[in-house]
This record gives structure tokens, sequence and C-alpha cells, in this order.
């Protein structure tokens, strides 16, 4: 494995980690332990830390170091709004139409979703991740593709939260609004963006 998969496979892991499991409290990312645990220097553990904090998953704080940053309910309005916004902008360009690949991968979430359990937030994460990749691909502008990338996380760690608090209602919610982003007009890009934008809460 290359040093860049190494990295992306490192923070792929630590995000994951972080949207499922990092409670409101104070979780504490020691940059010597990660090191350990993906086999990295510290440099390029810090590089990723540094991507994390750009996707305000963590923070830093003085005297304490790199911590998750607490999910506070009154953040959770502006967090969806700016996703929302940012899925504004993304219309405003001209989208590419799916390929038949991209289409079919895109239409294969909403099998996934139909097998999702409430007590199964693995899986859901998964499915988000999916979704994202497929999203992700379309937007051909790089510098409004990182801010898309930046964003759908932060809307991902908020859907994690409410999975935990009421697992049956989130997931049952998830599957509605993957079923009808699926349902979008055949490859066409701007239609499959509206849907996920009218579909994200806040």
């Amino acid at each position: 494995m290359n040093r860049a998969s190494k990295a992306e496979t490192a923070l792929d892991s630590i995000r994951r980690d972080i949207c499922i499991h990092a409670s409101d409290g104070e979780t504490v990312l020691h940059e010597t332990e990660l090191s350990r645990r993906f086999g990295m220097s510290r440099t390029p553990i810090r590089q990723i830390l540094q991507r994390l904090a750009y996707e305000r998953l963590v923070q830093t704080r003085s005297g304490v170091g790199t911590v998750v940053t607490p999910l506070l309910e009154q953040d959770r309005l502006r967090d969806l709004r700016s996703y929302k916004g940012i899925i504004d902008a993304i219309l405003r360009h001209d989208l590419p139409a799916l390929s038949v690949s991209q289409h079919a991968d895109i239409l294969a979430l909403e099998g996934f979703a139909r097998s999702m359990q409430p007590d199964d937030p693995e899986l859901q994460y998964e499915l988000l991740t999916r979704l994202h990749a497929g999203l992700a691909q379309l937007v051909e502008d790089p510098v409004l593709a990182d801010a898309f990338s930046a964003s759908f996380w932060r809307a991902v760690r908020w859907y994690m939260r409410d999975l935990a608090a009421d697992p049956g209602r989130a997931t049952e919610r998830l599957k509605g609004q993957i079923a009808d982003i699926t349902g979008y007009a055949d490859r066409r890009a701007a239609d499959l963006f509206a849907r996920v934008r009218d579909n994200t809460r806040g």
C-alpha cells in the first residue's frame, strides 16, 4: 500500500470513528497513538487531523490538543443550512450527465437502504459513504467539491447522532430519503443533487 492510500485509509477510519462512536464529551485524539495505530509518522497524521479540522469534526484546544468537536444543538441548523447552500452553489454549475455505471451505483443505494437495520450504524455509515462517493465525483470544480465533502461529513455526523438517539425513527427516515433520492430523473445530476438538498432537514 502506498503512502497516499495508507493516509486515505487512516483518514476514513478516524472519520468513521468520530461519526459513529464519538460522544458529545471531550474525546482527545493523540498524534502518537494514531501514528502507532496506523503505522505512520506523525507528519501525515497531523495532515489528517488538519483535514478533519477543515471538516469541523475536530478542533485544537489550548493545553489539551486535538479533540473531537462537540455537537452543540445550536449549531445543527447552521451546519445543515451550509450543506444545502453548497448544494445550491453546485446546482448553479453545468453538471455532467451520470454515466451508466454511475447511475447504476446510485440506483443500487435503494436496495442497500432496504437492508439497513436500526441497530447497525456501521452499515448506515457505509451507505452514506457510498452516496458521498457517487455525488462527489460529479462536482467538477475542485474547490466546490472540497467544500461539498466537508459539509457532507458534518451532516452525516448529525444524522449519526440522531440514529443513536432514536434508531428506529432515524433509520426509517433515511430509507425514505434514499428512496426519493434514487428516484431522480434518469442520469440527470442536477435532479439528483436537488433531491439530496430537499431531503436534508434544516
